[in-house]
């Protein structure tokens, strides 16, 4: 099968790999598909590109301000619009493109903005490049990301358990910081479950993030492989437990590395194949 990823390349070269179109890539190359990325900033942007000579075609979330991601409403063959970021941006952008481009299907990663032109296709992470690492675990309680509405808890974080702060730590270094947290400390921006959730269990660090059912349905279970709180009194809780607790924390790990198993992209490219396509 011929596969076409269509999503503007990285800008930020420590984590140009770590792009969701070459993970994907990667993972259709491995179930022995041929696929192709391209995009504004790819080596192969002003290369002549014949779309209808693809079976499949994902535009995965585009920010595009200058009309570079082409019209495919005349090309005829199936094409799937990847809505990562809905819970943030609203939908309106994604059932424009949808429309305009007579998508077959929205994938959307966000399981409670599901409609009837979308079906669940969740945020993965990248076991070629994410994984545990034989270094010490030197922080009690750490967090890698963005700020964004995280401020308050990040400081409360920081005056009960003097927080590392690993703020825009991307690419490798990114997967280093998360080995280095006995507690890696998650907040979603709204109902989504971010990519941080699966590339902390995939580091094999214990995972404490805000609740949402999604995560029930993804197989995450509090106490066995994370800890879930719903509010500041929980979080401290969950962290402080796990501190204390090694025994229980080192299960956790365990448990979350086993389910980590279930979220790579190449799972997520199987589901596609066999269940979307």
């Amino acid at each position: 099968m011929r596969i076409l990823i269509i999503q503007e390349n990285g800008r930020h070269d420590k984590n140009r790999r770590f792009r969701e179109c070459f993970s994907l890539q990667r993972a259709f190359v491995q179930l022995g598909h041929e696929c192709t990325v391209w995009g504004l900033g790819h080596d192969t942007y002003e290369d002549s590109l014949d779309f209808n000579s693809f079976d499949v075609i994902i535009n995965l979330e585009n920010y595009d301000q200058t009309g570079w991601v082409p019209d495919l409403s005349m090309v005829d063959c199936k094409k799937y619009l990847w809505s990562i970021d809905a819970h943030v941006r609203g939908l309106p952008p994604y059932r424009e493109e949808f429309v305009r481009g007579k998508y077959t299907k929205i994938l959307q990663s966000t399981l409670q903005l599901v409609d009837e032109d979308s079906t669940w296709f969740p945020n993965a992470y990248d076991d070629t490049l994410v994984k545990p690492l034989d270094i010490e675990k030197k922080h009690d309680v750490g967090f890698c990301g963005n700020i964004n509405n995280r401020g308050r808890l990040l400081s409360l974080l920081d005056n009960n358990f003097k927080l590392q702060k690993d703020i825009f730590v991307i690419g490798e270094d990114m997967v280093s910081a998360i080995n280095s947290y006995k507690v890696h400390f998650n907040c979603n921006i709204a109902v989504d479950v971010n990519y941080r959730s699966f590339e902390t269990i995939g580091c094999g660090t214990a995972l404490v993030t805000n609740y949402n059912e999604a995560y029930d349905r993804l197989g995450f279970i509090d106490k066995h492989n994370c800890m879930f709180y719903s509010d500041e009194k929980e979080l401290l809780t969950a962290i402080s437990l796990l501190l204390s607790d090694e025994d229980l924390r080192n299960s956790i790990e365990r448990e979350g590395l086993k389910l980590a198993e279930n979220h790579t992209y190449k799972k997520r490219a199987e589901y596609f194949i066999k269940e979307i396509l």
